[in-house]
């Protein structure tokens, strides 16, 4: 009777937080895109793998928009002025990702982004700002079924 009890403290603890959460953010769906327009971006976000392979050293990249408002959670971003910074290998690299756009609620795009295909994204919109996280791939050991990830960036996590 007392796990049943704890089960369902758990459990109503878990819809209030979601609930919670879900009244102060939005979350905005993915919408890939063929290409990523080639323009001059605010801020181009450079997201790196800490143990690196020479020719898979960044998980993806952000193209912000002017005014767009982008943040994201991935624990080691650089901000680069544009791509001719990256070396031709890593722009190779930039062909084997999926590529979307960044829209807000209201349909203004605020931005794009390209990420390899075992990163997977939530786009949280909260008031003006855009929070593109990222769900890192389990490391080390075979990933099961069940998609074992963690959250990148600014939460507890491997």
């Amino acid at each position: 009777m007392k796990n049943y009890l704890k089960i369902s403290l758990a459990a109503l603890s878990a819809f209030v937080l979601v609930g919670c959460s879900a009244s102060l953010s939005k979350v905005i769906k993915e919408e890939p895109v063929k290409n990523i327009p080639d323009k001059k971006y605010e801020t181009i976000i450079k997201l790196n793998i800490w143990e690196s392979e020479p020719l898979r050293s960044e998980a993806g990249f952000v193209y912000v928009e002017t005014k767009g408002r982008v943040t994201t959670d991935f624990p080691r971003e650089e901000f680069v002025k544009n791509l001719d910074m990256v070396d031709k290998y890593k722009q190779l690299n930039r062909n084997n990702m999926s590529k979307f756009v960044i829209k807000d609620s209201k349909g203004k795009v605020r931005g794009y982004y390209e990420m390899l295909p075992e990163y997977k994204t939530i786009i949280w919109e909260r008031g003006d700002d855009i929070l593109l996280q990222v769900i890192i791939p389990h490391r080390g050991g075979n990933d099961d079924e069940t998609g074992d990830r963690t959250s990148g960036g600014k939460h507890d996590g491997p």
